[in-house]
Protein backbone atom coordinates (compact mmCIF):
# COMPACT_ATOMS: atom_id res chain seq x y z
CA UNK A 1 0.00 0.00 0.00
CA UNK A 2 3.05 2.29 0.63
CA UNK A 3 4.06 2.00 -3.43
CA UNK A 4 0.47 2.87 -4.48
CA UNK A 5 0.13 6.24 -1.68
CA UNK A 6 3.70 7.41 -3.07
CA UNK A 7 1.95 7.08 -6.64
CA UNK A 8 -0.77 9.25 -5.56
CA UNK A 9 0.84 11.58 -3.51
CA UNK A 10 3.68 12.04 -6.52
CA UNK A 11 0.11 12.76 -9.02
CA UNK A 12 -1.81 14.62 -6.09
CA UNK A 13 -0.62 18.31 -7.62
CA UNK A 14 -1.53 17.17 -10.91
CA UNK A 15 -4.98 16.37 -10.23
CA UNK A 16 -7.86 18.57 -10.01
CA UNK A 17 -9.81 18.36 -6.69
CA UNK A 18 -12.56 17.29 -8.99
CA UNK A 19 -10.61 13.72 -9.38
CA UNK A 20 -9.68 13.79 -6.13
CA UNK A 21 -13.31 13.99 -5.06
CA UNK A 22 -14.18 11.50 -7.12
CA UNK A 23 -12.10 8.90 -5.94
CA UNK A 24 -13.00 9.92 -2.32
CA UNK A 25 -16.56 9.66 -3.23
CA UNK A 26 -16.08 5.89 -4.82
CA UNK A 27 -14.89 4.73 -1.33
CA UNK A 28 -17.65 6.45 0.68
CA UNK A 29 -20.35 4.99 -1.12
CA UNK A 30 -18.50 1.49 -1.08
CA UNK A 31 -18.10 2.17 2.73
CA UNK A 32 -21.73 3.06 3.59
CA UNK A 33 -24.18 1.51 0.90
CA UNK A 34 -26.17 0.26 3.47
CA UNK A 35 -27.15 3.31 4.21
CA UNK A 36 -27.72 5.21 0.57
CA UNK A 37 -24.79 7.25 -1.14
CA UNK A 38 -22.92 10.45 -1.76
CA UNK A 39 -23.97 12.15 -4.82
CA UNK A 40 -21.81 15.22 -4.62
CA UNK A 41 -18.49 15.88 -3.14
CA UNK A 42 -16.13 19.09 -3.39
CA UNK A 43 -12.87 18.65 -1.79
CA UNK A 44 -10.73 21.73 -1.05
CA UNK A 45 -7.64 20.60 0.33
CA UNK A 46 -5.71 23.96 0.29
CA UNK A 47 -8.45 25.53 2.87
CA UNK A 48 -9.02 21.87 4.58
CA UNK A 49 -12.70 22.06 3.62
CA UNK A 50 -15.25 19.83 1.56
CA UNK A 51 -18.82 19.46 1.03
CA UNK A 52 -21.40 16.89 -0.02
CA UNK A 53 -24.66 15.56 -0.37
CA UNK A 54 -25.92 12.32 0.65
CA UNK A 55 -29.21 10.31 -0.60
CA UNK A 56 -29.97 8.21 2.63
CA UNK A 57 -32.41 5.48 2.65
CA UNK A 58 -35.75 6.80 4.02
CA UNK A 59 -34.85 9.98 3.21
CA UNK A 60 -37.35 11.98 1.02
CA UNK A 61 -34.31 15.10 0.36
CA UNK A 62 -30.72 14.81 0.05
CA UNK A 63 -28.61 15.52 2.97
CA UNK A 64 -26.27 18.46 2.34
CA UNK A 65 -22.77 18.58 5.26
CA UNK A 66 -20.85 21.25 4.58
CA UNK A 67 -17.33 20.82 6.48
CA UNK A 68 -15.99 24.42 7.05
CA UNK A 69 -12.55 23.12 8.56
CA UNK A 70 -10.54 19.90 9.19
CA UNK A 71 -7.65 19.00 9.94
CA UNK A 72 -5.19 15.94 9.48
CA UNK A 73 -2.45 14.72 11.79
CA UNK A 74 -0.01 11.76 11.63
CA UNK A 75 1.04 9.64 14.63
CA UNK A 76 3.72 7.47 13.71
CA UNK A 77 2.71 5.97 10.40
CA UNK A 78 -0.84 6.79 10.85
CA UNK A 79 -3.01 9.82 9.60
CA UNK A 80 -6.55 10.62 11.47
CA UNK A 81 -9.11 13.53 10.55
CA UNK A 82 -10.92 15.57 12.78
CA UNK A 83 -14.26 17.24 11.73
CA UNK A 84 -13.53 20.44 13.54
CA UNK A 85 -16.44 22.80 11.76
CA UNK A 86 -19.40 21.75 9.88
CA UNK A 87 -23.05 21.87 9.72
CA UNK A 88 -25.83 20.04 7.60
CA UNK A 89 -29.41 21.00 6.12
CA UNK A 90 -31.20 18.83 9.37
CA UNK A 91 -30.52 20.45 12.54
CA UNK A 92 -31.45 17.49 14.62
CA UNK A 93 -28.19 16.10 12.77
CA UNK A 94 -26.21 19.22 13.72
CA UNK A 95 -26.84 19.06 17.43
CA UNK A 96 -26.21 14.60 17.51
CA UNK A 97 -23.08 15.02 15.48
CA UNK A 98 -21.69 17.61 17.55
CA UNK A 99 -22.18 15.52 20.80
CA UNK A 100 -20.66 12.31 18.78
CA UNK A 101 -18.31 13.54 16.82
CA UNK A 102 -16.62 16.76 19.18
CA UNK A 103 -12.86 15.96 19.80
CA UNK A 104 -12.91 12.49 17.59
CA UNK A 105 -10.13 11.89 15.22
CA UNK A 106 -11.23 9.19 12.54
CA UNK A 107 -8.26 6.93 10.65
CA UNK A 108 -7.36 7.87 7.12
CA UNK A 109 -7.23 5.19 4.86
CA UNK A 110 -3.26 4.71 3.37
CA UNK A 111 -4.32 5.28 0.19
CA UNK A 112 -6.57 8.60 0.77
CA UNK A 113 -4.03 10.09 2.86
CA UNK A 114 -2.17 11.86 -0.39
CA UNK A 115 -5.85 12.57 -1.58
CA UNK A 116 -6.67 15.19 1.34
Amino acid sequence: MAFLTSIIETVRPLLPDSATAWAVRQYVNHRLKLFGQMTTLQIDAAKRTASFDLELKGETQPLRVTVDRYELTTVGDKTFVEIKEFHTSREWINLLAREFLKGKKFEVPEAAKALL
